[in-house]
């Protein structure tokens, strides 16, 4: 851990006030030779969007390949070349191809990067969630499944809705964005190694 006094804007005491526990925050630091970064996909659930609807829609913007179970249909957005998403829950699973590049491009904010924009992520929430399925994309309208696919399915029918699986982004492609001073959308990135679950306790006592 190193410890390292917060940016001046948001807190600057007195000159004569001594800095205290407070004024400092812990980061984790961690060799990425040793351990480079690992990427997981982040799955959306879109409860209460029939998945023979979502996939309906779809079809005005996306070139859709129907698969009988979900094994095949992660199977095929495996080889898939990005943006791709697998649209699965009651009624097997459909893949997202080939997006119509106008409207694509009619969608996509032009006050973002080439490299931000061709992210899936930033596809799923500017373009596939507000234009082809007309919804938001907030925590009221989508919920949020961390890596595990067959769950995500499971929700998607539990509530009558629509699972979209993503695959991870790249790890070069996080560090591109974020070099350019941008930030990939919400829920891009759940990225390890993690530190040990465990407590911290921290004192604010000064002497």
């Amino acid at each position: 851990s190193l410890s390292q006094p917060l940016p001046d804007g948001l807190r600057t005491p007195p000159d004569d006030v001594p800095l205290g526990p407070w004024d400092f925050g812990l980061a984790l630091l961690v060799d990425s030779t040793a351990y480079p970064p690992d990427l997981k996909a982040i799955h959306r659930v879109i409860p209460g969007l029939p998945l023979e609807e979502a996939v309906a829609r779809a079809k005005g913007a996306w070139r859709v390949q129907d698969y009988p179970d979900l094994a095949l249909g992660l199977a095929a957005l495996e080889r898939a070349q990005e943006p791709a998403f697998l649209l699965a829950g009651e009624g097997g699973a459909h893949l997202l191809t080939d997006p119509d590049p106008m409207q694509l491009a009619r969608a996509m904010p032009a006050d973002h990067s080439d490299r931000w924009n061709s992210l899936n992520t930033s596809v799923l929430s500017e373009f596939v969630l507000p234009v082809v399925w007309g919804m938001r994309d907030d925590e009221h309208a989508v919920r949020i499944v961390h890596h595990d696919t067959a769950a995500a399915v499971r929700r998607a029918r539990r509530t009558g809705g629509t699972a979209v699986i993503l695959k991870p982004l790249a790890v070069e492609d996080v560090l591109a964005v974020a070099a350019g001073g941008e930030r990939v959308p919400r829920k891009s990135t759940s990225f390890g190694p993690k530190p040990r679950t465990g407590l911290v306790l921290r004192t604010f006592a000064i002497d």
